[in-house]
């Protein structure tokens, strides 16, 4: 091995690492931490006098549920997702009541408080990734450069079904088997609402580039596919089987 491919390797090894700490720190940490911020704003609203006792038992919840479930994560980044996942279990058992048992509505209200954390750095990143002069390589590149944010418990594929198509599929997500193991499946979307963000931020005015997400595993289909395909309709939306599940 030469200087040049071994310093090269150094480099990946360190930017890997340094993605685990962050797939663990944001989903452990700071995700947690922005969920219950958006609940306490609701309750704050909805409920003020009970507010501060309302957001202890769920933090007392998640933990219960975290410590339930300690033999699930594999790496330090699903012992972060653990975290997440068993503070929007937490909350949506807390807050069922309020929304009058109406567990549709009350995933809902969880999918707007998720799917709205980190949202601008997503829409940056992917803006400026659809400016480049290759912009489908670009994202392509990007994608295949995260798998370290997720860890070894996802089963994730990279594929380019044809010059102008890319294609990330998921076979393996740790958000739903933890959602199934507590008999909750639809809950897993609270987390696809987050998950979309960066496809939202494809711009086909400025890229060429359209996203779309046709098939998603929280839906029963068997693996959560994201693509983004080239286009020359500066009008073309973003489709997602989600939104069209909520919305049909």
């Amino acid at each position: 091995m030469d200087e040049t491919t071994e310093t090269a390797g150094h480099r990946a090894h360190l930017r890997d690492k340094l993605l685990a700490r962050e797939g663990s720190w944001f989903m452990g940490r700071f995700a947690p931490r922005e969920l219950l911020e958006g609940v306490g704003r609701y309750l704050r609203l909805q409920t003020p006098e009970r507010r501060d006792e309302l957001l202890d038992v769920i933090r007392t919840r998640a933990e219960e549920i975290a410590e339930a479930d300690q033999d699930l994560p594999v790496d330090a980044q699903s012992m972060g997702m653990l975290a997440l996942t068993s503070t929007v279990l937490a909350a949506y058992e807390t807050l069922l009541p309020l929304f009058d048992n109406d567990e549709r509505r009350t995933i809902l209200f969880l999918q707007h408080v998720v799917g709205a954390v980190a949202r601008r750095p997503f829409e940056i990143a992917f803006e400026t990734l659809g400016n480049r002069a290759h912009p489908l390589n670009a994202i392509e590149a990007a994608c295949r450069k995260e798998g370290p944010l997720y860890g070894s418990y996802y089963d994730i594929a990279f594929d380019r079904l044809d010059t102008g198509t890319f294609e990330m599929r998921v076979h393996r997500c740790f958000f739903r088997d933890h959602f199934v193991r507590h008999d909750n499946l639809p809950l897993t979307t609270v987390m696809c609402a987050w998950d979309a963000n960066w496809m939202q931020a494809v711009d086909p005015t400025a890229s060429g580039l359209r996203a779309e997400r046709p098939s998603l595993m929280s839906l029963g289909d068997d693996a959560c596919r994201f693509r983004v395909v080239a286009t020359d309709d500066p009008l073309a939306t973003y489709s997602d089987k989600l939104q069209q599940q909520q919305t049909g």
